[in-house]
């Protein structure tokens, strides 16, 4: 087949030019319909292959892995590729999420967006054609989100629950939220505030609110003396309520139970904790009360 481009418009300012087309090799692509002739006929050209199967003739096959994205695995390339050239990387239709929006739902306009997201770069995290990983990651978690985060903050003696699994998402939202840290629900920044269930939703979710509301227990949580319950006196205030932050840290911490070594305290001052975990109880030893002791067998001391 001759140089159809003599008949043919160029696409115009194109930045990508597909191979085949800009060496003018028209007939690795297309080819004529036996018995026709062009231009004078109608259906003259044809395809050499359908789909995905022309496209595999010169590229590797993207629909090997476990999970397959949907407009590849009907073999619709030209979806998101132009044929033959395009003004985007790639020879795309679109850049970034714009291409994305033209199949998915746009759910990603939250007041506290992840920066990829924001950036409009889906690709940091998805990949477009197929991956082992559910929803085409790139990278299992943590690892993927490791790939950009630090994950020194995420290992030491004393690890919570959903971290150590990789399970980044059980709290934070990957692509945005209406609240900090894209957390999938609220968790105030203060380090005193009323105590409200609503302002500490996120850790309700997987802890038994029972745990802050009941004044006296003898299962609801350890940290009691006797049935005191302590995590009611420490966050059940309706003033100057400690934030759950107040002494664990999220993700994890190098002494027990996610306890802090320092927390905010006043100005440049951070104030120091010292916990000593013993079989059925423990001491603090804090900058901003003395030194107190608990047990949960035998009271040390049951002052209302």
């Amino acid at each position: 087949m001759q140089d159809c481009r003599q008949c043919h418009s160029d696409p115009g300012k194109a930045v990508v030019t597909h191979a085949p087309y800009a060496a003018g090799e028209c007939s690795s692509c297309h080819q004529l319909a036996q018995d026709k002739r062009h231009p004078e006929d109608r259906g003259a050209v044809i395809l050499t292959g359908t789909g995905a199967r022309l496209c595999n003739q010169c590229h590797d096959a993207l629909d090997t892995a476990k999970n397959v994205h949907g407009p590849v695995a009907s073999g619709d390339c030209i979806l998101c590729h132009q044929p033959h050239a395009s003004k985007n990387g790639n020879l795309l239709n679109n850049t970034g999420m714009g291409l994305c929006l033209n199949c998915h739902e746009n759910t990603f306009s939250q007041k506290k967006m992840h920066g990829p997201v924001a950036d409009g770069n889906c690709l940091i995290c998805h990949d477009p054609h197929q991956s082992d990983n559910p929803f085409f990651l790139k990278m299992g978690l943590p690892a993927l989100c490791f790939s950009c985060h630090n994950p020194s903050a995420m290992s030491d003696k004393s690890v919570h629950a959903p971290v150590k699994k990789g399970n980044c998402l059980a709290c934070h939202d990957p692509h945005g939220s209406p609240y900090r840290k894209h957390l999938r629900k609220d968790f105030p920044e203060a380090f005193y505030l009323p105590f409200n269930p609503e302002n500490f939703a996120i850790c309700f979710d997987c802890h038994a609110l029972e745990m802050i509301l009941e004044r006296r227990t003898d299962s609801l949580t350890n940290f009691r003396d006797g049935d005191r319950n302590l995590h009611f006196l420490h966050v059940n205030k309706i003033d100057k309520g400690r934030s759950c932050k107040a002494c664990h840290d999220p993700h994890a911490a190098e002494q027990p139970k996610l306890i802090k070594r320092r927390i905010p305290g006043f100005g440049k001052w951070e104030i120091p904790i010292a916990f000593d975990k013993k079989a059925t109880g423990g001491t603090c030893v804090v900058g901003c009360h003395k030194p107190k002791s608990y047990d949960r067998t035998k009271a040390v001391n049951d002052q209302q």
